[in-house]
């Protein structure tokens, strides 16, 4: 079986640790699960940031060998004073590994989208960092691997890691340069200046051209005798609400959309695809997704029907429910969650 970097993360965070953390930290257990579910995929996007700069593989390499296999069992041991003296130590680690404002701009985002706040959400980084660490150095030590091992093995995790990550979130990570896109975002920022700076005349020149076709309308063309009282008025017409796509998969391309996220119309991601049916004319009649999914790993099945797609566009599926209305679908029936 391939590594799963976020789901080995996922098993070590029980209910009763994040209970600890939450009781650690003063905040709600709920919110500091939303913030966990956040934060572990967020670690690791920042991890494959930083292989990607010269001689960040080295030294992540180095602090992963050096975590201790029993750092988390000895937190959970402690009690809160001695928590969060942990949480400080993994946070001056993570800070010297990943530079501080790196780390003060991940806190920040984390704490914006959680609503936990900065503060709390560095105390968070301190204990997950290590924690990711950890995993990371278990997958150094049982295949041998080097720095660039280690690297490439991040890397390959890019999938898993884009799934995991809630859009909103992954939004601000962009912004703050801490997730590697595919096309440069300040590049393309640039470009589009420059385009703007380059064809800045064009509107002007449009508007020169529109005043002198309205002038040779309204004085220069010749008269026309317009019966206005027979006119007929303006129908207008109404506005239709948004129509489903109809979403076509072969069977060939199924396999590449289970996993892909499932979004409310509010564009926030209410789970995963894990299975999908077709008509004989491959238009999706059902799809069964896993919700209330906490770092890639789903704990409940739903099912919706063709007409409760909005739209498909290739980051995924955006339904026409609201997050409310999807939790409120009974569970399904007529597909099996793996084992």
């Amino acid at each position: 079986m391939s590594t799963n970097l976020v789901a080995s993360v996922a098993k070590l965070l029980t209910p009763e640790l994040l209970s600890r953390v939450a009781q650690a930290l003063g905040i709600d257990q709920s919110m500091i699960e939303k913030a966990v579910s956040a934060g572990v995929p967020g670690l690791l996007a920042a991890f494959m940031s930083l292989v990607n700069k010269p001689g960040g593989a080295t030294r992540l390499a180095d602090a992963a060998s050096q975590v201790q296999p029993g750092a988390l069992a000895e937190f959970a041991n402690n009690g809160p004073a001695g928590q969060r003296d942990a949480m400080d130590m993994g946070l001056g680690a993570i800070s010297s590994l990943l530079g501080g404002n790196t780390v003060s701009t991940l806190a920040q985002s984390l704490g914006r989208y959680s609503g936990i706040g900065e503060g709390a959400s560095k105390g968070l980084i301190g204990l997950l960092g290590p924690m990711v660490l950890g995993v990371l150095g278990q997958q150094q030590r049982a295949s041998g691997l080097s720095a660039s091992g280690l690297a490439n093995l991040l890397q390959s995790q890019a999938g898993n890691i884009s799934r995991a990550l809630p859009s909103g979130f992954a939004r601000q990570l962009s912004d703050a340069g801490i997730l590697d896109q595919p096309t440069n975002v300040t590049g393309m920022s640039r470009t589009r200046a420059d385009d703007r700076s380059q064809w800045g005349w064009v509107a002007p020149a449009l508007a020169v051209v529109a005043l002198g076709a309205l002038a040779w309308y309204l004085f220069g063309r010749p008269h026309e005798t317009t019966t206005v009282a027979n006119a007929p008025s303006a129908v207008e017409t109404p506005m239709q609400a948004p129509v489903a796509r109809d979403l076509t998969v072969t069977a060939a391309d199924e396999p590449r959309w289970i996993g892909r996220p499932i979004f409310s119309r509010n564009n926030e991601k209410v789970g995963e695809i894990a299975q999908i049916k077709r008509g004989a004319d491959d238009k999706i009649t059902d799809i069964f997704f896993d919700g209330g999914t906490f770092l890639g790993m789903g704990d409940r099945r739903y099912h919706i029907t063709a007409n409760q797609i909005q739209e498909t566009r290739p980051d995924g599926v955006v339904l026409t429910l609201d997050e409310a209305q999807v939790k409120s679908l009974p569970e399904a029936q007529g597909a099996m969650k793996p084992q």
